[in-house]
């Protein structure tokens, strides 16, 4: 069952697939992939977004487990783009293994390279007659680029015979409670889309790709949450049309202004009854004019928000950082959710230090 999935230890998705990540005890998971081709008397293999050095240790083991020789033995990486979550072990894995090629687009490689990697053999997928490759052992391999999900050389690949499409940060999420996504994990999807990637326009342009594929994967598997399968493919697929991210977010926050300040206000309520009422009180001193400059706030005589000056993102997370500042790590532990909680449920963005708590999951329950 897959709720009986040990998460430390390699898992066949499909016959020849291996989930090999690791960190999905943790708030962000990292989903690494080993791909083992066999036909036409020769074997290929293929490790997809090796995951950050931190992981190193963990992958190693995984890939041993199923491939004799590890990670030596392995003769393909594709790195979807170039952030360390993806290839911090990559520069490792070269070392250990002078004839691994890797696969990416030229935008994603131009940058990759400089981590140490310029003498190491490199195809473009730009370059791929029809994005499309035929391994020697006979498989197929098409390159689905995503321009902006989340980075401009951004691309998905997808493996025809198993119909499994590795999105890479397309359909992350984060707070994944297990290896499989179910619907709850769509609060984790939303939270992580609206902080990561730029415009709702990008994601729509990625999911008319998914839809055009034929034949239709059976699986999305990202590189952070869960692994989305059956019906929630198109489920969440017509959310991710439908959601604004990014400069969608900042760019119609003005309209959202009433929003924004009820929603500080509930997290001020929230806040109160974590710290105490003046532990509070002396915090929004902070936020009061003193002549030299304006007051970032109005606030009324109950100290309610009544309007937030200039950039208001800028002013709500200035103000949320300090009261993390002055809570104990108990009291962090108890208001980080609250507070992602109502901006969520409000449908507004969370913030970059709200989501990069690594040593706990921090369960949602948002539709």
């Amino acid at each position: 069952m897959e709720n009986l999935i040990n998460l430390d230890q390699a898992s066949e998705l499909a016959p020849g697939v291996y989930w090999v990540g690791a960190g999905t005890k943790t708030f962000l998971s990292r989903n690494s992939f080993l791909r083992i081709f066999k036909g036409n008397g020769t074997t290929g293999t293929l490790l997809i977004d090796p995951g950050p050095t931190n992981d190193l240790d963990s992958l190693s083991q995984k890939v041993s487990a199923v491939l004799p020789g590890g990670l030596a033995k392995i003769n393909l990486a594709f790195i979807n783009h170039q952030d360390p979550d993806v290839l911090g072990v990559l520069p490792m894995l070269t070392k250990l293994n002078q004839n691994l090629t890797v696969i990416a687009t030229e935008d994603t490689w131009r940058l990759a390279n400089l981590n140490g990697m310029s003498q190491t053999p490199f195809r473009a997928v730009d370059k791929v007659q029809g994005q499309l490759v035929v391994l020697p052992t006979g498989h197929k391999l098409q390159f689905i680029p995503t321009p902006f999900c989340h980075f401009r050389g951004a691309c998905m690949i997808y493996d025809l015979e198993s119909r499994i499409l590795f999105t890479g940060d397309l359909f992350g999420g984060i707070a994944a409670s297990g290896l499989h996504a179910v619907e709850a994990n769509w609060a984790g999807i939303k939270a992580f889309h609206q902080l990561y990637m730029p415009s709702n326009e990008a994601i729509k342009m990625a999911i008319k790709k998914i839809r055009a594929l034929d034949p239709a994967p059976l699986a999305l598997m990202p590189q952070h949450g869960g692994l989305i399968k059956g019906e929630l493919i198109e489920l969440f697929m017509n959310r991710m049309e439908e959601l604004q991210v990014g400069l969608d977010i900042i760019a119609s926050l003005s309209e959202k202004m009433p929003v924004l300040i009820a929603a500080l206000n509930e997290i001020l309520i929230q806040t109160k009854e974590v710290l105490g009422e003046d532990e509070v009180h002396r915090i929004m001193g902070y936020f009061k004019p003193d002549g030299t400059y304006p007051a970032m706030f109005t606030l009324g005589d109950d100290e309610q928000v009544k309007d937030i000056k200039g950039e208001p993102v800028e002013a709500v997370e200035a103000l949320l950082r300090i009261f993390l500042k002055f809570a104990s790590e108990n009291q962090k532990e108890i208001l980080s959710p609250r507070i992602l909680q109502i901006l969520l449920q409000r449908g507004l963005p969370p913030f970059d230090f709200l989501l990069t708590r690594d040593d706990k999951p921090m369960e949602l329950s948002i539709e």
